[in-house]
């Protein structure tokens, strides 16, 4: 069964207590997982670390159901796009 990478974000935030909605989009080199939420600012963290500590976990989730899972990059409000721009 391939990996889902939208459900299982979604039960990681709503096991933790977040009302999300999350968006699924196609990337050329795998998903971007968009997080709608009231909770942004916990979500991504000091700096970004919980965003990074979120998308991680979700990544290590899909490759354990399937290795060759493509990546799935976790963006809330849209920081993750702002940040890369700035780069």
């Amino acid at each position: 069964m391939p990996a889902q990478p939208k459900e299982i974000l979604e039960k990681i935030l709503t096991s933790l207590g977040f009302a999300v909605t999350v968006e699924e989009h196609k990337l050329e080199d795998g998903f971007l997982l968009d997080v709608k939420t009231e909770d942004a600012g916990r979500l991504i963290g000091r700096q970004g670390q919980t965003l990074a500590d979120l998308q991680y976990i979700t990544n290590r989730l899909l490759f354990q159901q399937d290795t060759s899972a493509p990546k799935a990059m976790v963006d809330v409000g849209g920081y993750a796009r702002r940040r890369a721009k700035r780069s």
